[in-house]
């Protein structure tokens, strides 16, 4: 698959603490033609990162070195940002149920279920 001229320069978030599954992660999307912010590794510098780079979406990992990122999503929900929760467990009861809603994707991840997030975050009218 070449490049998508739908998500060439689309500006995507990889908030991943495993480095061979965050290195994976980027070569898909940058094999979709997407540019990778980060990754980045610690729930502490998500908004900062966010602030600093206006992505125009954001794959986080559910727990990053043993902190959850629920705490910074309402926080990161406020500017609009689309994002998808990565997570190696497919039950929804393990997450708070504020959050059970959300949109996720599990691990190991799908080539083609990530394709198709990133042309949501195409489509939820966010400027590239």
């Amino acid at each position: 698959m070449k490049a998508d001229l739908l998500l060439s320069n689309l500006r995507v978030l990889v908030v991943e603490d495993e480095g061979l599954i965050a290195l994976n992660l980027e070569r898909m999307l940058c094999h979709f033609g997407c540019h990778v912010i980060g990754p980045i590794s610690e729930v502490g510098d998500i908004i900062g990162t966010v602030m600093k780079h206006r992505p125009d979406g954001a794959l986080l990992d559910v727990n990053l070195r043993g902190r959850k990122v629920f705490d910074v999503l309402p926080e990161l929900k406020s500017f609009g940002i689309p994002f998808v929760l990565i997570s190696g467990y497919d039950d929804p009861t393990l997450f708070p149920a504020a959050f059970r809603h959300l949109p996720r994707i599990g691990k190991p991840f799908d080539e083609s279920v990530l394709r198709r997030i990133c042309l949501d975050f195409v489509g939820s009218g966010r400027p590239n």
